[in-house]
């Protein structure tokens, strides 16, 4: 799937660190890559004699620019571009997927409910990708991945605008034989329709595993393309008739991507992975489960056995640069400095696991994440935070026992989240799990939990009543959501922004984007006396761009959004196009998303309140020696709420030290540590740990306004502005 970089390779391009070869071909290189912020990204180096082409450059960054309005979650996005740089380049986000062409391959012909599935999602797609002025040109079995919740359609690298006539040859034949269409075949321009076209060859080729002109030399697929039938033998059903429509000669007798939506509409709201073969199901969760374990670093192959660059020996491991030893061994003595325990050793790859033959006992950390879209960047930071404190654990010398850490995903759902409960509760070796990081799982595998006795911490979530099933054993380290809308009151207030507002909420952020927003709109009016503007959205409804401007024609100086990402980006778009200057604040859940890059110049000066603290920003001793352990272990700063779900792990396992029997042999109870939490005051690196008597964080304790931070969007990344009590001590002193 990938291989080590080569010496010739960058170890970076721009803002991405380079990890591995993904591929190489007579365009150039693509490569896996990593944000400064910890994201995957497949990054497209072109090579060769194009990169002497004015032309070539030329129509490179116009389709980069249309490629970014490409909004659609089923599309990877462009997260950078240069076509200025001596080798342009193309960075867009990585799917750890396997294609439908290896999915084929390797387990046979999707059954029809997956195929139809798998249409309604790429005529979504393709429809995205011709409303931003874009034919991807080049749909085939290879450029679909498959992913957990969908389809992802990848490689722009020979797209071309609509209405690109000037910058495109006349009679060249661009695509793929035997899935392009006749037009592009006879080297007439691509449209619209001929990305329809393409569409019926995969969805054939997925139904039947052969591709539906056959196979052989480019001429003859070609000539097949024009003038033969296709053969659809294997394709049963609905899916028959849609895909000859497809595959019909004449462009416009081609069903549009609208039509082919709603002809799969009830398909495609259907849970994708279940209607996939359980073989391709493994196949999709196992690459997901890779994705997730990133690599650090890889070294440039060196040929050892005479010390040159090139190829490794086959028998001879690619080694580490030294300097990476040394950078882990000084990020953890400063946090040793800091007042950690344990000592400075965070050189090896692995070295949250223990040694071997000590004869301790080995306990278990599980890490309870999930695979849903929205809760991988969390499942991820909260793995990586328990590797952090359990390494710095078993690097002590005087520990009576070492840890590890076992990780276990959901996939969202109430079955799923209770099954990797049961899995955690039946290891007796597992003492403590940190999670689950969404609202369903947490609710659901609660009741697990708290059966088995097992503690657990979740600093992710932040909706109650998880303790009507688990009144014992289950804990909230992070910040009730209902809390947080208030606090942006408190935030208008201090930055002297309180003026008449527009409040939209969007029920389609589901509960906690309603209950922040009824809190808020009550905090403006009674505790800050200001006019307030409500407004509610229905769920599954296009009616947020009118709802926004019933708010600007009512006259209101500043605006606060509740809901998703995507309709958030396009309300900062519609703001923005409307003239709109006054304070906005969005959802505190959208701190450390994609919004920046999303909305561009349009997203720049919205606010978010929220407990999530930049520990990379802060000065304190603590802050500063987390952030250099966390780069010396993943070569980047700590990605948001990183700090809560060290401080999560961090309080479960100082506790857990507390419940070791002295007297060697002996287990510890499991109901132990729940008691201790119950009671704990935990100082963590930019917050202070409590729980209420349901055991949700204690958000009521004196110095919670220093724990709650105002971020702002500027120069397209969410700069930290301080603690709301450092931002009203600056506004009182007249700073």
């Amino acid at each position: 799937m990938s291989e080590p970089l080569q010496p010739s390779d960058p170890s970076r391009i721009a803002g991405f660190r380079l990890l591995r070869r993904l591929g190489a071909g007579g365009m150039g290189v693509v490569y896996l890559g990593r944000t400064d912020s910890g994201a995957p990204a497949a990054v497209k180096v072109i090579r060769g004699e194009s990169t002497g082409d004015d032309d070539f450059r030329a129509r490179f960054a116009r389709e980069v620019d249309l490629a970014r309005r490409v909004d659609s979650p089923w599309v990877t996005p462009v997260l950078d571009a240069d076509a200025e740089a001596r080798d342009p380049w193309l960075a867009t986000a990585f799917v750890p997927g396997p294609s439908v062409a290896e999915a084929v391959a390797a387990h046979g012909p999707l059954p029809p409910r997956a195929v139809r599935a798998l249409g309604g999602l790429l005529a979504e797609a393709l429809d995205a990708v011709h409303t931003a002025g874009l034919v991807h040109r080049d749909v085939k079995p290879g450029n679909v991945l498959l992913a957990v919740d969908g389809p992802r359609l990848i490689d722009f690298g020979i797209a071309r605008a609509a209405d690109d006539t000037a910058l495109t040859a006349s009679g060249l034949v661009i695509g793929t034989p035997g899935f392009l269409a006749p037009e592009q075949a006879q080297g007439s321009p691509a449209s619209s329709a001929s990305d329809v076209f393409a569409l019926g060859c995969v969805l054939a080729y997925a139904s039947t595993g052969v591709p539906p002109f056959g196979t052989g030399t480019p001429d003859a697929l070609i000539y097949r393309t024009v003038h033969d039938e296709p053969q659809l033998g294997g394709v049963e059903g609905e899916s028959r008739t849609v895909v000859e429509r497809c595959l019909a000669k004449d462009p416009e007798a081609r069903p549009t991507t609208d039509e082919l939506r709603r002809l799969f509409a009830e398909d495609a709201t259907d849970t994708f992975v279940d209607r996939l073969p359980d073989a391709v199901a493994r196949m999709v969760a196992a690459r997901a489960a890779e994705g997730l374990a990133l690599p650090d670093v890889e070294p440039t192959v060196v040929n050892e056995a005479d010390g040159t660059d090139g190829p490794a020996a086959p028998d001879t491991p690619p080694t580490r640069h030294p300097g990476r030893r040394r950078l882990l061994l000084a990020g953890g003595a400063l946090l040793l400095a800091a007042g950690g325990a344990g000592a400075a050793v965070w050189a090896a790859d692995d070295d949250e696991e223990p040694a071997t033959g000590t004869g301790r006992p080995v306990y278990v950390l599980g890490v309870h994440t999930s695979t849903t879209p929205g809760d991988t960047a969390a499942g991820r930071t909260c793995e990586r935070a328990a590797r952090l404190a359990v390494a710095q654990h078993n690097a002590s010398p005087k520990q009576a026992y070492d840890l590890k850490v076992k990780v276990r995903a959901d996939r969202g759902d109430a079955d799923s989240a209770r099954e990797v409960a049961r899995a955690f509760t039946a290891d007796r070796d597992v003492v403590a799990v940190l999670g689950p990081v969404a609202e369903t799982p947490m609710w659901n595998a609660s009741g697990v939990y708290g059966e088995a006795g097992l503690t657990h911490v979740s600093s992710t979530t932040g909706e109650h009543g998880f303790s009507l099933l688990s009144p014992k054993t289950s804990f909230q380290s992070g910040t009730a959501h209902a809390a947080l809308g208030g606090w942006i009151a408190l935030h208008a207030l201090v930055a002297g922004q309180v003026r008449p507002v527009g409040i939209l909420i969007d029920r389609a952020g589901g509960p906690a984007a309603q209950s922040q927003g009824t809190l808020l709109v009550r905090d403006w009016r009674d505790a800050l006396g200001a006019r307030v503007v409500p407004r509610v959205v229905a769920e599954k409804t296009d009616d947020t761009p009118k709802a926004v401007r019933e708010l600007l024609s009512a006259g209101v100086e500043a605006f606060v959004y509740f809901g998703p990402l995507d309709t958030t980006v396009r309300v900062a778009r519609d703001l923005a196009a409307a003239g709109f200057t006054g304070p906005r604040w969005m959802e505190h859940r959208l701190y450390g998303s994609d919004f920046p890059r999303r909305a561009g110049a349009a997203g720049e000066g919205w606010y978010v309140v929220t407990s999530a603290a930049d520990p990379s920003v802060l000065a304190t001793k603590k802050a500063k020696a987390f952030t250099a352990a966390w780069r010396a272990r993943y070569g980047a700063a700590p990605e948001p709420y990183a700090d809560q779900a060290y401080d999560s792990a961090r309080l479960l396992l100082t506790e857990f030290a507390r419940t070791v029997p002295a007297k060697a042999g002996r287990r510890p109870a499991r109901t132990a540590l729940a008691e201790r939490l119950a009671e704990v005051k935990y100082a963590g690196i930019a917050r202070t740990y409590t729980f209420d008597d349901q055991h949700r964080f204690d958000s009521t304790v004196d110095g919670w306004t220093d724990e709650t931070y105002a971020h702002e969007v500027r120069d397209g990344r969410f700069r930290q502005l301080g603690s709301l009590g450092d931002l009203d001590r600056a506004a009182r002193s007249g700073a």
